[in-house]
């Protein structure tokens, strides 16, 4: 998997990257960004990000993984 998950997993939980931006407190430009691999941000937004994308989920259902939505590239 080249870049991450994060376009997919935004979709499939029924959200813009304008509601995203608000739940995560980071600007819907990184948002976006991150999406099209035009910026890798840094751990700490990666966090924020993650964060909100499962605060998004209903809560019984299992939180995204941070590997899951933000691949290692390095391949270890």
């Amino acid at each position: 998997m080249n870049g991450n998950r994060l376009r997919d997993r935004r979709i499939a939980e029924g959200l813009t990257i304008t509601e995203l931006a608000r739940l995560s407190n980071i600007s819907t430009k990184v948002i976006s960004q991150t999406e099209r691999f035009l910026t890798d941000p840094t751990e700490v937004t990666k966090r924020k990000i993650l964060n909100g994308l499962n605060a998004a989920k209903k809560p019984k259902e299992k939180p995204y993984d941070f590997e899951y939505i933000f691949p290692r590239m390095d391949g270890i």
